[in-house]
């Protein structure tokens, strides 16, 4: 036998709403969230504007076989908190689970489908934000290669400030920490809908902005040195889920691991716009800081108007497999010379240079050494002529030749 309880509830705007209970179990409310059972076929309807807030309750409308359902009409609504079934949809057409505002149609059967409806509003890395509600669709069979079509109500009060004409949808696999952008293929802003087909699975749905969309998805992002020793060059790959409005990328570097430190672009790669597949995009950075032993790089996502975001740091290490003494520049010279070496391990180095005859005229290391080195060699008070680095490092030795010129 049910029962119905008549509620009223101010609007806000003056009036009074009328919320109708049917069967509705209520636990007492305290600090900690709970939950709200509605049974027997029950229905609660919020009409004439009301708003019943749940302050953090889970309003729960029965497993499977239960007929119990919410009705929104005129207004009215469920505001904060959960609302969840749980349904069996096989092949189902047009179904509405427990009148939670979501239109499912498949040919697939979907098994026991828990549908749950939350009102906040999702916000994706970049800032931008959805209306103020979003789905998440759990089947128990067949979530892949759906051909699905889902319809989203929403009411006027979840809009957060979006335009109804610019609305899509919007899906995340990971709880809502990411999110890929799916269009729409029809909206009725008289009925506070939105329709998308052609939808492969079942996972978190909202709608957002077309305009300001929850932004590139970024799948993977890997760096790697190819090659040791000074000539070594680092090749990273990244790959994005999904892409909106994207124009490119700005592969920016940082020497070291220091947050202190300053970014330097080393280049750019172009986007592939708008789209829902999967792109790989790779660049090999070959002119490296020498000194450097260690390299940051991170990606900055430059959008088609000129906004950008950046992505996480990846910090690759480099090693020295050999001793190394590189070619001074400039070359020839008359005044400051780079001189760039590479040792191991720690050990004694000595940087020495000499004149044609075998003369010491410059002593620029001598102690003890580890990694990648780069000093700098005044010739500016040396006659014109051809000159000899020579780099000892335990019994290994380097050399170079270095003219000066006057």
């Amino acid at each position: 036998m049910l029962r119905f309880i008549t509620v009223p509830v101010p609007t806000g705007r003056g009036k009074t709403g009328l919320l109708f209970l049917a069967l509705l179990i209520l636990l007492p409310l305290s600090g900690a969230a709970q939950t709200m059972s509605l049974q027997n076929g029950g229905t609660a309807t919020i009409q004439n504007g009301g708003v019943w807030t749940l302050h953090g309750t889970t309003v729960d409308l029965g497993s499977t076989g239960s007929t119990a359902a919410i009705h929104e009409t005129d207004g009215g609504r469920f505001a904060g908190g959960l609302l969840t079934a749980t349904r069996t949809l096989d092949a189902p057409s047009s179904a509405t689970p427990a009148g939670l505002g979501i239109t499912i149609t498949t040919t697939a059967n979907l098994g026991d489908v828990t549908v749950t409806r939350g009102h906040t509003v999702q916000t994706a890395p970049n800032g931008n934000e959805s209306i103020r509600r979003y789905y998440d669709l759990s089947p128990s069979q067949n979530n892949s290669g759906l051909d699905a079509e889902l319809t989203l109500s929403y009411a006027d009060a979840e809009l957060n400030g979006l335009s109804e004409s610019g609305l899509e949808f919007f899906k995340s696999t990971d709880g809502g920490t990411s999110w890929s952008e799916n269009g729409a293929d029809s909206r009725d802003a008289t009925a506070n809908t939105v329709t998308l087909g052609g939808i492969a699975s079942l996972s978190r749905w909202t709608l957002g902005s077309e305009s300001d969309p929850l932004p590139v998805e970024l799948a993977q992002f890997d760096a790697a040195v190819e090659a040791s020793g000074p000539a070594d060059r680092v090749r990273l790959t990244w790959q994005t889920a999904s892409e909106t409005n994207n124009a490119g990328f700005d592969v920016q570097r940082r020497a070291g691991e220091d947050a202190a430190g300053s970014w330097e672009q080393v280049g750019r790669v172009s986007g592939a716009g708008t789209t829902t597949e999967a792109h790989s995009y790779r660049f090999v950075d070959r002119s490296l800081p020498f000194a450097a032993d260690a390299l940051t790089y991170r990606l900055k996502q430059v959008d088609t108007d000129g906004s950008s975001h950046v992505s996480e740091t990846i910090t690759v290490n480099r090693t020295v497999g050999a001793v190394t003494l590189r070619n001074v520049y400039p070359n020839p010279a008359r005044g400051p010379v780079t001189v760039q070496y590479a040792v191991p391990e720690s050990q004694p180095v000595s940087l020495r240079l000499y004149d044609v005859l075998g003369r010491q005229v410059r002593t620029l290391v001598e102690s003890n050494r580890q990694g990648r080195q780069e000093v700098q060699l005044d010739v500016s008070g040396l006659t014109s002529g051809l000159y000899f680095l020579r780099l000892q490092a335990g019994r290994t030795v380097r050399t170079q030749r270095l003219t000066v010129t006057r």
